[in-house]
């Protein structure tokens, strides 16, 4: 069980959403969690990522960022870690559903329809549901969308690199709350919306050759379908999952190291899934592939620079592995350098 749920902006430090649901913490909880967390940051570096997990006075603190904003929920029990991280995943899950697009504005213009949700997900500090569709039917106020686009959107509108969420505008149609009644007619159109979002993750050696690589990826759908519509999705012929019996096979391209299943979703049929989606956001599946599938190399190379003894160059060449009708946006370059460095 859990004593107090709030919800912080990391920029400003307010306390977006409060709900204390068993007064057995002191209510100043949110000031010391963002003094602990400013010690932290003071003490290993604004770099290093704080733990999931602090004491204080006794009261634990259990955070995690969701889209630049801090969801975080104190307790003085021996709760399931793995659970209250799930059930605050859960909440943001249901906020993007109720409201649209999940940011600090967007939470700000929604505080009543948020405390409303809260009050029928969580009694007395312990989860109840966190289902949409059971929800929808209990949840009567109106969301209001978030008129100001703080986030520029672009064709990758929910790639997550690096801890970097990105939001979405909220004229997109995947940005469409799952419940208004002002706009009933629009959302009675059976629509699905299906994000594949992979991370890569590479190390190379300093002659620029692969070392290992990893891609982390997942099939997220967002379902306004009516009558609980079946969804059938069929994996390239190319694939094979890791645990076939024909892994030995040439014919694969890609092979799943990896992979876990959403509950509604039935895998049984080979390279194929059958989903009956609940109404809202899923993660229909999570996978992870390993092996040398970049889409891009790297060259690096460090010259000495003959009249100056305390000065190198650093040449970096990128080069891209993907068709030219393909781009890529948002590209980050980041070479770590010693302390001593100057500049």
């Amino acid at each position: 069980m859990i004593s107090q749920f709030f919800i912080l902006s990391p920029q400003r430090g307010d306390t977006l959403i409060f709900r204390d649901y068993r007064h057995d913490t002191p209510r100043d909880t949110s000031d010391l969690f963002l003094d602990k967390l400013k010690t932290w940051h003071k003490e290993h570096g604004p770099d290093q990522d704080p733990p999931p997990i602090f004491n204080v006075d006794g009261v634990q603190i259990l955070f995690t960022n969701i889209q630049g904003l801090y969801f975080v929920c104190t307790t003085k029990f021996n709760v399931s870690t793995f659970m209250t991280f799930e059930l605050l995943d859960r909440i943001a899950s249901l906020i993007r559903d109720f409201c649209g697009i999940l940011s600090e504005e967007c939470v700000r213009l929604n505080s009543s329809l948020i405390y409303e949700l809260l009050d029928e997900v969580i009694d007395y500090g312990y989860p109840q549901t966190t289902s949409t569709d059971q929800l929808k039917s209990v949840i009567y106020e109106e969301p209001v969308l978030a008129k100001k686009e703080n986030i520029i959107i672009d064709s990758i509108t929910k790639l997550r690199a690096h801890g970097t969420n990105l939001g979405v505008s909220s004229n997109k149609p995947i940005s469409k709350p799952i419940v208004n009644s002002h706009d009933e007619g629009r959302y009675k159109q059976n629509e699905v919306f299906i994000d594949i979002i992979e991370r890569i993750v590479a190390f190379f050696a300093s002659d620029g050759m692969t070392i290992h690589s990893e891609i982390n990826g997942s099939i997220q759908i967002k379902s306004y379908l009516q009558d609980n519509s079946e969804i059938r999705i069929t994996l390239s012929s190319n694939m094979a999952h890791g645990r076939d019996t024909y892994n030995s096979d040439d014919r694969f391209g890609i092979m799943f190291n990896d992979y876990k299943f959403h509950e509604s979703v039935d895998s049984s049929g080979h390279r194929q899934m059958i989903i009956f989606p609940p109404e809202g956001e899923i993660t229909a599946m999570i996978y992870r592939i390993s092996g040398d599938n970049l889409p891009f190399r790297i060259f690096p190379q460090i010259l000495d620079v003959p009249e100056s003894p305390n000065k190198i160059d650093i040449i970096i060449r990128i080069r891209t592995d993907f068709p030219e009708d393909k781009i890529a946006t948002k590209c980050t370059v980041i070479v770590p350098l010693p302390h001593i460095t100057q500049r």
